[in-house]
């Protein structure tokens, strides 16, 4: 059988909307290759989720469910029950292009890559953004195509980071063992794409547009969370030791800006989250606690904003002289920009 399947999409699936995974299997009826979807349900699923699953069983989808672990264990018994030469993984929010993905697949093939990735769109309040990590077909191999793509996974608005998008060889993953981090719930994905990375000897990539990911008012990253300062400080601290890991500064320089990004997400989730209900008091002294954590402080000193967006630079530019009112107005509007 498996000599037989080039391609398994694995879609992991938590109380997701049973049109939104209609959607998502829908995309992939698109794709022209010998393929599979497995639908691993984190968790018992409701009735009409199973159904829409048997909607689609001729077009080789099928269901495997877990015991709830959180995403991370759903992908890995995804990965664990795939018969494909090709892995992708597709949230039940978003879509596959069906062309884009064929394109990448034969791109893969004939260069022997063991990871390739595409191009994608961002979808918010029906507004598209066309995400791209270069403009042209790139093969990264060797010591420093090694590092220039391990710096690009953890730099700032490269697009690297995310599982979805790429295609891993199969038997790649298996013989590496690399998996997803069932002790994170945070940044989860940028660790399993920076161990891949590291491990692989050839990763590809096609300006060719293969996903579109789908961000909702109910979506996980629009949510205030307890626990998230916490959850964040652990994923970074597991991402620094894989940078350690592999003892190149350039990948250091690209983990100092990662921080950043983190320390400005968790002004933006955490301590200005409007659904947090925290007097102004209060996020005084989150904002202070999290600007004076050592990593965090470390890093808005000494990293390159050289490449980061106007607006981001300007945060950190409030971070860095700790104005707690400028960051406050910047992270009201971005509220209002993400709807």
């Amino acid at each position: 059988m498996s000599d037989t399947i080039d391609l398994t999409i694995i879609i992991p699936v938590y109380r997701t909307p049973v049109e939104r995974l209609r959607a998502a299997l829908t995309s992939t009826t698109a794709l022209t290759m010998p393929h599979e979807c497995i639908v691993v349900f984190d968790g018992e699923p409701e009735s009409g989720l199973i159904d829409v699953v048997d909607e689609f069983s001729d077009d080789c989808a099928h269901a495997v469910q877990i015991e709830h672990g959180g995403v991370s264990a759903a992908r890995n018994a995804g990965i664990d029950e795939a018969n494909g030469r090709w892995i992708c993984f597709l949230d039940s929010d978003d879509r596959l292009m069906g062309d884009g993905v064929a394109q990448l697949m034969r791109f893969a093939d004939s260069h022997d890559c063991q990871i390739a990735q595409g191009s994608y769109y961002k979808e918010s309040n029906g507004r598209l953004e066309h995400c791209s990590f270069a403009n042209s077909e790139a093969i990264y191999t060797g010591d420093e195509g090694h590092t220039e793509f391990m710096a690009a996974t953890l730099e700032v608005d490269r697009g690297v980071a995310m599982a979805w998008s790429k295609l891993y060889n199969r038997e790649f993953l298996v013989d590496s063992g690399v998996r997803f981090n069932t002790d994170l719930s945070v940044d989860e994905d940028t660790l399993f794409v920076f161990d891949a990375v590291s491990r692989a000897q050839v990763i590809g990539f096609v300006p060719v547009d293969v996903y579109v990911y789908q961000r909702h008012e109910g979506s996980q990253v629009m949510k205030f969370h307890e626990d998230y300062a916490d959850l964040v400080e652990r994923a970074l601290n597991t991402i620094r030791e894989e940078v350690t890991r592999v003892g190149e500064q350039r990948v250091m320089d690209a983990y100092l800006q990662h921080v950043v990004f983190y320390t400005l997400l968790l002004m933006l989730h955490y301590v200005f989250n409007e659904s947090n209900g925290w007097s102004d008091g209060a996020r005084r002294k989150a904002f202070n606690q999290v600007l004076d954590e050592p990593a965090h402080a470390y890093a808005i000193r000494h990293a390159s904003t050289k490449s980061f967006g106007f607006g981001k630079r300007m945060s950190v530019m409030a971070l860095r002289h700790r104005s707690y009112a400028v960051m406050k107005c910047i992270c009201s509007v971005r509220h209002k920009q993400l709807g």
